[in-house]
């Protein structure tokens, strides 16, 4: 499926996690370790994706992205081989590591001259994500939060995706109307439907073709793949 566009959107707001930063998963073995626990960071790795399918499943019911992040970790920990019955009392110091410094903050090497382009050709940069209250910091941290004008964090609006009210408080933040909007994110019921039921176009960054099977939404491997679409199109 592919977006449905004549001109290229005045907006593109991008999803966090798994979208324009993605888990690492040696910053997840440190914090364990610091509780005296070794766990290999290459099965935390191969862990994230099956956990991150109950997550979805999380988010889908209605439930929110605070109860969903220790879903998406307890069950990442015990993809990665943890016995189930130690993970609740590891949980509360992930958190507190995970609060001071996202696991998820590792960018892609393409992902800073794509969104550069994207500037350069008309395309303003905002971000929606359901996420802990501390975002915009860490992508200050990590040197990115420069190239997005607002920065829409689900736990200090009180409001979570797919509730089209966060999507709505993006769009007045930043001034510009659903139809001139593009929203990208990595979970389709919640991202892409989420940002249509507002009027925006959306799209789905599936970085390792975990929705190949989906005629339903347009599908991109990268923002950069994204950006580099958009620009084709007649500003």
């Amino acid at each position: 499926m592919e977006l449905e566009l004549e001109h290229r959107p005045e907006l593109l707001l991008l999803d966090a996690g798994d979208t324009i930063i993605f888990l690492d998963p040696g910053a997840v073995a440190a914090a364990l370790a610091d509780q005296g626990l070794e766990v290999d960071a290459g099965a935390i790795g191969r862990a994230l994706h099956p956990a991150k399918r109950r997550y979805q499943q999380h988010l889908t019911e209605g439930r929110g992205h605070e109860d969903g992040w220790s879903v998406l970790v307890g069950n990442m920990l015990e993809g990665a081989g943890v016995a189930p019955a130690r993970i609740p009392g590891l949980l509360p110091g992930l958190r507190a590591a995970h609060d001071d410094f996202y696991f998820w903050r590792s960018v892609p090497e393409g992902l800073v001259p794509a969104m550069e382009r994207a500037k350069a050709g008309g395309i303003r940069l905002g971000i929606i994500s359901n996420s802990e209250g501390r975002l915009s910091h860490v992508l200050e941290r990590i040197g990115i939060r420069r190239h997005f004008e607002h920065v829409i964090d689900s736990h200090i609006e009180g409001v979570d995706k797919p509730d089209p009210a966060i999507f709505r408080l993006a769009l007045e933040r930043h001034g510009v109307a659903a139809d001139r909007a593009v929203y990208a994110g990595d979970i389709p019921e919640v991202d892409v439907f989420g940002s249509r039921a507002v009027g925006m176009q959306g799209a789905l960054i599936d970085a390792w073709d975990d929705h190949a099977n989906r005629d339903d939404v347009p599908r991109f491997r990268s923002v950069e793949d994204l950006i580099d679409n958009l620009l084709t199109l007649p500003s």
